[in-house]
């Protein structure tokens, strides 16, 4: 069982974090810190955090504002800048500093940007396909103009999140539902269980409900149309970024997936970028092949651990 922290952040907000340890002898060089995607929540990354620890890794797994265990702002402030202080406000506090870190989706585009403002937080990042608003001068060869088929996602999260039934009976019930309908049918089965049962609800009057909310959920994507700037802060990160990224294609054949395109471009952005593919994959890949995903990072990590210098004290 993982331990329980908790860091204070901007707005009021109390940050939950679970701590995996390393098995056998940690090493404070391999910890590593995972940040997750909108309505999710740090429990998801849990099959990625028992690989890594197999693999000799200590994690910390946190939970953004208004996610899972984490109080949600005072002020309503669910800004994506705000996630990077929620990041930052567990650095700070766990004395993480010069960890690696993992981050899916807006947890990724948390970390770079903790990294872009503070050059040095991570000794390395590995994200998995991080979500950037760009301008269409920062990406000649896509086409990001309103209302383009690259441009509808965000329409879409918010619907979907809008129609997601948000209460069950039991967790059990919640779980069986989830088995069958995507996206989360494509799930690793450790993964969806570790959604349901370690932080994706709260108990309620007639059962259990979402703990992240509809309202919540959709705010944050909102909010991420807004970081129109965040981009064009990508060339101050100065460690080592590793991009993953999953299909281009929806199941479909047809839909572009935005954050699996633009993937190129933010590895182009940063100094130290690598591009690491899972075309089997879905924007979904830490939930849908965590074991894969775990050895990827560990291998990035690694290799970003072995150019570090090491003081002959």
């Amino acid at each position: 069982m993982p331990s329980v922290a908790r860091a204070s952040s901007s707005d009021g907000v109390s940050v939950a974090v679970r701590k995996y340890d390393a098995i056998g002898s940690a090493d404070r060089a391999r910890v590593v810190l995972l940040v997750h995607a909108n309505g999710f929540h740090g429990g998801v990354f849990e099959p990625v955090c028992e690989r890594l620890c197999e693999l000799g890794w200590t994690c910390y797994a946190m939970d953004l504002r208004g996610h899972g265990a984490s109080t949600a702002p005072t002020n309503g402030r669910m800004e994506w800048s705000a996630l990077a202080d929620d990041v930052q406000a567990v650095v700070t506090s766990l004395g993480l500093h010069r960890c690696h870190a993992l981050g899916h989706s807006c947890g990724g585009h948390a970390l770079l940007t903790v990294e872009a403002r503070r050059p040095g937080t991570f000794a390395s990042i590995y994200a998995f396909e991080p979500i950037f608003v760009v301008k269409q001068e920062e990406v000649p060869d896509l086409d990001v103009s309103p209302g383009s088929p690259l441009m509808t996602h965000t329409q879409y999260l918010v619907k979907s999140a809008t129609r997601r039934r948000s209460r069950f009976a039991s967790t059990a019930e919640a779980l069986e539902a989830y088995k069958s309908k995507p996206p989360m049918n494509t799930w690793n089965a450790e993964a969806l269980n570790a959604y349901v049962n370690k932080g994706g609800f709260v108990s309620d009057v007639d059962g259990v409900r979402l703990a992240c909310t509809a309202e919540t959920e959709i705010a944050v994507y909102n909010a991420g149309d807004k970081e129109t700037t965040a981009f064009g802060e990508l060339p101050k990160v100065t460690c080592p970024v590793a991009v993953a990224k999953g299909a281009s294609l929806a199941s479909d054949g047809k839909t572009l997936i935005y954050s699996a395109v633009i993937a190129p471009a933010i590895v182009a952005a940063v100094r130290d970028g690598t591009l690491v593919e899972f075309p089997d994959n879905s924007h979904l890949g830490p939930m849908e092949s965590p074991r894969d995903v775990a050895d990827s990072a560990r291998d990035f990590f690694t290799a970003a651990l072995a150019r570090e210098p090491r003081s002959k004290l």
